[in-house]
Order: structure tokens, then sequence, then C-alpha cells
């Protein structure tokens, strides 16, 4: 469960006062999320349209793409932190398409709990912070 704010904090204790909620033991998980979620990101069709690039028409070859697939599975995140990859590859994506469509004004509607992740790799990541300043710059 992802509390993600004081009344989501509520609803889940008043569920566990009424036993209708049981908790288990934390979830765990293997790999690093943030890189794979920001080159994802980088190379998201939709993102790449929002900053000028090229929208790729056809995906690759189906044998490559299960072959990528099995690598991935293999090398990539597990558990927990391939949900944390989906999480920060969704939002991240999805913000910049709030910049794109809304400007800066559109800051207003991203959830605060979204705005941590955006911060987070806003500090740590030189190529989000580019792909921003470019939808930004194509705004302008």
């Amino acid at each position: 469960i992802t509390i993600r704010n004081s009344r989501g904090a509520k609803m889940i204790q008043n569920a566990l006062d009424a036993g209708r909620l049981e908790l288990g033991p934390v979830a765990s998980g293997s790999g690093s999320h943030e890189k794979i979620a920001m080159t994802t990101v980088a190379s998201d069709n939709i993102v790449q349209e929002m900053i000028g690039g090229d929208m790729k028409v056809q995906g690759m070859p189906r044998f490559l793409g299960e072959i990528m697939a099995t690598v991935i599975r293999s090398v990539g995140p597990k558990g927990v932190s391939f949900a944390r990859y989906s999480l920060d590859y969704h939002l991240l994506r999805n913000y910049l398409h709030v910049i794109d469509f809304w400007g800066e004004d559109g800051r207003k509607l991203v959830p605060a709990y979204a705005k941590v992740i955006v911060e987070k790799y806003l500090k740590m990541d030189d190529s989000f912070r580019s792909l921003v300043e470019s939808v930004r710059s194509k705004r302008r």
C-alpha cells in the first residue's frame, strides 16, 4: 500500500482499527530503478514528440523485442523496485506532458506526492533537467 496523503493514512488506520485490513511484511525488490526509468522516459515516443524529435512509426522486430524483454527481466529491477520504476516512469512522462500542454501553470495540477518524485529526478538527473528545459523552451 502506498499512502500518499493524510486522508489516505486516516483511511488505512480506520481499516486497521476495524479489523478490515491486515498488514504483512514490507515488500522487497532488487535492482536500481532510477536509471532505467530515465532511459525509458528519454526514449519514449510521446516525450520525443514533445521535444520536437521524430516519432518512431514502427517498433523493433518482434524477435528483438522478445530478446530485450528477456534481458531486461534478468538484469532490470524486480519486485517493488520494478513497481517504483513503473510509477516513476509514468509520473515523469506525465509531468512533461503537463508542462508541455499547460506550461508552468500546470505545476499546480501535479499532486504533492508526484512533485516529490519529480524534484528527486530534477536534482539527481541531468538528462531529466534537460528534457524539462527542452519542453519549456518549445513553449516559449
